[in-house]
């Protein structure tokens, strides 16, 4: 995805002249989240807010608390309305250990029993748990599971502290509790489609209100195979959910990319990984061009690789194959050691100071992302990860040799 000093932290506190218990609503423009954690005193605690988009933007909130129980944090209505959850940290990150501390929650019953973050919930604002037991868990170096510790630090191979804490959700159906049931809404099983679809088409119309499902599909919809499968999803959702940041967000994704598979594809210029000169993302448009998205820091996208170079080898010249970056200039580099490192012998193309302008023309908000431009200029979306669409992908250019 997207040395050091230990205990690097940016944080932002927001701080209020009333204890904790005096604070009875929120101040304008806020939203105020209070966890009474039971059994464990902390003498401090941040929340921690990864906002959307590929490269790392996190906000970190310092609580109050008179007790080390119960604990109030402020944050801005701003950042909440973009936020699925929040990393409750107990300490900052360890640099020298690559490791963080970490507080999760886990609920009574079967349904609910794998530790999550914390999730606001309007109508539950206060979460009350009692601590468990604290697990540890070492990092693997070159794991490619990337974490972001704050806008500039990003590690793969992190090990972690988490402290786990049981909630008794006494029957209700809260957003935290939902997000326990159904974490990996926002993925979808391809070898499975479609009947990994119809589960998220059934859950989204069960839970229409959810406000934590609906952030959650606003990551789901681009890995989708098609607009309607998605605009089917997003129906289901009420209109009130709808109209938050995350359900405007998706609705203008459908619009907008409707617009993409349904036109001629648009050409633009972008700089040469290795040259630095403006080239067309597509060069020759009589042959079917294959574009692939990626970025220094997405660990999936590496895993790609293997697969990108047996197709290379396979259908070279027949197929044009293009890497587009989504790295900001402060990771550029790291994307020219990776193309160099593992040899890419196809072009590649840097976005960088236009990424959110590439993400929206062309569908990218997700990544690994492919595009299959064919040589009438209409535009598909593939998965080279999906054998049927790698299958068709060969059957395509060798029927046009």
């Amino acid at each position: 995805m997207k040395n050091k000093i230990v205990y690097v932290f940016t944080v932002v506190l927001i701080l209020t002249s009333c204890g904790i218990d005096t604070v009875k609503t929120e101040q304008p423009g806020t939203k105020k989240m209070i966890l009474q954690l039971n059994a464990k005193k902390y003498d401090q605690l941040f929340l921690k807010a990864m906002l959307p988009g590929h490269m790392a933007n996190i906000k970190i909130f310092a609580g109050q608390s008179n007790d080390g129980h119960r604990w109030m944090f402020i944050v801005p209505d701003s950042i909440n309305k973009m936020v699925d959850n929040y990393a409750i940290l107990t300490r900052p990150f360890d640099f020298n250990t690559k490791t963080s501390y970490v507080a999760r929650f886990k609920g009574l019953s079967k349904e609910d029993q794998s530790p999550y973050p914390y999730v606001y919930d309007e109508k539950n604002p206060v979460v009350e748990a009692t601590f468990l037991e604290t697990k540890q868990t070492k990092g693997v170096p070159d794991d490619g599971n990337f974490v972001a510790v704050n806008d500039t630090s990003i590690f793969d191979g992190v090990s972690s502290s988490e402290d786990i804490f049981k909630v008794d959700f006494k029957g209700k159906d809260t957003e935290l509790k939902l997000s326990m049931k159904f974490r990996d809404y926002s993925f979808i099983d391809m070898d499975h489609y479609e009947i990994s679809l119809a589960e998220k088409d059934s859950i989204s119309r069960k839970y229409p209100d959810s406000k934590y499902l609906m952030s959650k599909f606003y990551y789901l919809e681009t890995s989708l195979k098609n607009i309607d499968d998605a605009k089917k999803i997003f129906d289901n959702f009420s209109e009130e959910n709808k109209s938050t940041w995350f359900g405007l967000e998706s609705g203008n994704y459908i619009k907008n990319f409707s617009k993409l598979y349904t036109s001629k594809f648009e050409n633009v210029s972008l700089p040469n990984s290795e040259s630095g000169l403006l080239e067309p993302v597509i060069v020759d448009s009589a042959k079917f061009n294959l574009l692939i998205f990626s970025a220094s820091w997405c660990g999936p996208c590496h895993r790609l690789i293997p697969v990108l170079k047996d197709v290379y080898n396979d259908l070279n010249p027949n197929l044009q194959m293009v890497y587009i970056s989504l790295d900001q200039y402060k990771t550029v580099n790291d994307w020219k050691k990776l193309l160099k490192d593992n040899s890419i012998p196809w072009r590649s193309l840097i976005s960088a100071g236009h990424v959110k302008e590439i993400e929206d023309k062309y569908d990218a908000g997700s990544i690994p992302h492919m595009l299959l431009v064919y040589p009438n200029n209409s535009v598909k979306k593939i998965d080279l990860r999906v054998k049927e669409d790698k299958e068709k992908l060969y059957q395509l250019v060798k029927q046009k040799i």
